[in-house]
């Protein structure tokens, strides 16, 4: 289905968690993080207690580096790799 000018130039929402990610580093804004530090700062919870919800679990956990190089992509947070470690902080 054919969507207006307006709203193509408007671009993409963000997802919620993609603004719990952004209004975490904007409150920490003097400090950079690896991946599994915003996961835990932002409550994302995995359930490894049987094997349905380990999937699901792991199938989000190694998306979750996809939704921050997106967000770098498009401007919103900076990422930065120190000894091998990959950092994310706000603009």
């Amino acid at each position: 289905m054919p969507i207006s000018k307006d709203e193509f130039e408007s671009g993409r929402v963000l997802t919620e968690l993609e603004k719990s990610v952004i209004s975490f580093l904007e409150r920490n804004r003097n400090k950079a993080f690896t991946i599994g530090e915003i996961m835990d700062s932002i409550n994302i919870q995995t359930n490894f207690s049987d094997l349905w919800k380990s999937i699901a679990s792991g199938i989000f956990i190694f998306g979750f580096p996809s939704i921050l190089n997106n967000l770098v992509t498009s401007g919103k947070i900076r990422m930065n790799i120190i000894h091998g470690i990959y950092y994310y902080m706000t603009k």
